[in-house]
C-alpha cells in the first residue's frame, strides 16, 4: 500500500503550493505598493516642507535687503525679483546666498526656484493682501492726514510713507509650490544725540551790527557751546549772540561713528544720499529736503543762491518764509567731509550738522578742517567748516564737530533755536514683520 500510494502522481501537491505562492506574491505585491504609495507621500510632503522653509527664507532675504535699501520713489524695488535676477540688483534678494550654503538638501540643490513681489499697503491692501489686487495702482494720504498721493502700477515703494510694505514671496521645489506673504515694517530709532542750539570748534560773526537789537544768533532756552578757548576763537559784538557762547568746553561730537554710518545707510535707503557735493535735479535746484540728507563729501561746495528747493513756511523773528523742510517735518542735513557754504534768502529747518571727519573715514583730501580759531572777514578761510552769507538761516539746531570755524557772515545766519527738530534725528533699525500678518496663499496666486 505504502508503495501504491508513493507511486500516485495525481500533483496536488504542487497545486496547493503554487496556490499558496501566489497568495504570497499577491500579499507582497499589495505591501510593496503600500510602501511604494508611502514613500512617495512622504517625499512629496518633504519637498512640500522644502519649499516652504525655502519661501519663508526668501521672504526673510527680502526683508534683508529692504534693511539697507527701503523702497521710495526714487527707488522702487524692481516689480518682481526672481531666483534669475542678478545678483548687481540691490533691491533684490542675493540668489547666491539662496543656494547651496543656506538651502541645500537634497530638494532644494536639485530643482528650486522663487521670486518675490514687494506692495505698498495702500489702497485695497491697506487691510489685508489681495493677491489679485497687488499689481494695481495705489493712491491716498500720506501721514500728515492731509497730502495725497498717487503710485502707478505696480506700487513697489512705500509710496504712503508709512514704513510699511506687503512682501509676497513664492518658491518651487521639484515641482512643489508654496507662496506666503507678510506685511514688513522699518523700524526707526531715535538716536540719542547732544540737544544743544550750536556747538562748533570756533565762532566767528563777520557782520559788525546786530539789526535793530535783533540777535545773529539766539539760542534761548539753550546753549552756544564753543570748545577752543584762546583770543581768537570767539569774534562776534555784543548781543548778536544770545547767550553769550561758552568757550573751552570739552563737547563731544555729534555723533558717534557707528551713529554716522547708520544715518548714512538711512540716507541711501531713503534715497537722500550724495557720494559727492550736492547735484542739481532736473529743474536746476537743489534739494536738501528731508528727514535725513547725507552729503559725503564736497571740497568745492556749488553756490546754491536762488537754486534751493524751498517751500513757503513762517519762522519766528523776520527768517526767510522760503524752508527747506516744513514747520512739522524737520530734517537732518549730514555734511560729512569737507566744508559747506549757504548763501540766499532761505532758512533750513532742522539741524545742520558737519562732521569735519570725526569719526577717521574722510579721504586725505578732504581732512579735518580748523585750528581753534575764526578769522573776522567774510571771505572763507583754510579752518572754515560753514561759510554763509545772504539772509541764509537755520530754525533749529546747529553743530561742527572737530575745530571747524562756523562762520556767520553777511545778513547773518539767523540760527534760532527749536528743540522740536530733533525728533528728525531717528536712523534705521532692523526691517521686521508685523504681528499676525504673515499667512500662506494658494500656490496659483501669483501672477
Amino acid at each position: 500500500m505504502i508503495r501504491s500510494r508513493l507511486r500516485n502522481d495525481d500533483g496536488w501537491l504542487m497545486v496547493t503550493a503554487a496556490m499558496l505562492m501566489s497568495i504570497m506574491l499577491a500579499v507582497g505585491l499589495m505591501a510593496m505598493s503600500l510602501v511604494d504609495s508611502d514613500t512617495a507621500r512622504t517625499r512629496q510632503d518633504r519637498e512640500q516642507e522644502s519649499a516652504l522653509n525655502l519661501d519663508e527664507g526668501v521672504l526673510y532675504a527680502q526683508s534683508l535687503v529692504l534693511q539697507q535699501y527701503w523702497p521710495n520713489a526714487t527707488q522702487p524695488a524692481p516689480a518682481t525679483c526672481t531666483s534669475a535676477t542678478a545678483v548687481t540688483v540691490q533691491s533684490c534678494p542675493n540668489k547666491d546666498n539662496l543656494s547651496g550654503t543656506n538651502f541645500n538638501n537634497v530638494d532644494q540643490i536639485a530643482d528650486t526656484t522663487w521670486r518675490t513681489k514687494v506692495r505698498d499697503d495702500g489702497g485695497t491692501l491697506v487691510t489685508a493682501y489681495q493677491a489679485a489686487s497687488a499689481d494695481a495702482a495705489q493712491s491716498g494720504v500720506l501721514p500728515d492726514g492731509a497730502t495725497p498721493y498717487a503710485c502707478a502700477a505696480p506700487c513697489s515703494y512705500d509710496a504712503n510713507q508709512n514704513n510699511k510694505v506687503w512682501v509676497q514671496a513664492q518658491s518651487t521645489v521639484r515641482g512643489e509650490r508654496r507662496n506666503v506673504v507678510a506685511l514688513l515694517q522699518l523700524e526707526e530709532i531715535k538716536e540719542n544725540t547732544p540737544e544743544t542750539a550750536v556747538t562748533a570748534g570756533a565762532l566767528s560773526v563777520t557782520n559788525s551790527g546786530n539789526h535793530g537789537g535783533t540777535p545773529m544768533i539766539d539760542a534761548s532756552g539753550s546753549q552756544v557751546i564753543v570748545r577752543c578757548s584762546g583770543t581768537d576763537c570767539v569774534n562776534s559784538e555784543p548781543g548778536q549772540v544770545v547767550p553769550a557762547p561758552q568757550t573751552g568746553v570739552a563737547a563731544p561730537s555729534m555723533l558717534t561713528p557707528d551713529q554716522v554710518q547708520r544715518f548714512k545707510q538711512r540716507a541711501i535707503a531713503d534715497g537722500r544720499y550724495y557720494a559727492g557735493c550736492p547735484t542739481p535735479n532736473a529743474a536746476n535746484q537743489y534739494d536738501l529736503s528731508g528727514q535725513v540728507v547725507f552729503i559725503e563729501g564736497c571740497a568745492s561746495p556749488p553756490n546754491l543762491t536762488n537754486r534751493v528747493l524751498t517751500t513757503p513756511c513762517a519762522p519766528p523773528n523776520n527768517m526767510s518764509q522760503s524752508c527747506i523742510n516744513t514747520v512739522n517735518s524737520p530734517g537732518f542735513l549730514i555734511w560729512h567731509c569737507g566744508r559747506a557754504d549757504f548763501s540766499g534768502g532761505m532758512t533750513y529747518r532742522g539741524v545742520l550738522y558737519v562732521v569735519n571727519n570725526s569719526d577717521g573715514t574722510c579721504p586725505a583730501t578732504l581732512p579735518q578742517r580748523g585750528d581753534s580759531t575764526c578769522s573776522d572777514q567774510p571771505s572763507v578761510s583754510p579752518n572754515d567748516v560753514i561759510n554763509t552769507n545772504g539772509g541764509f538761516g537755520v530754525w533749529g539746531s546747529v553743530a561742527v564737530d572737530g575745530p571747524g570755524c562756523l562762520k556767520v557772515g553777511s545778513n547773518g545766519l539767523q540760527i534760532m533755536f527749536d528743540p522740536r527738530v530733533f525728533g528728525a534725528v531717528q536712523s534705521y533699525g532692523t526691517v521686521g514683520l508685523v504681528q499676525n500678518t504673515w499667512r500662506e496663499l494658494p500656490p496659483s496666486s501669483f501672477s
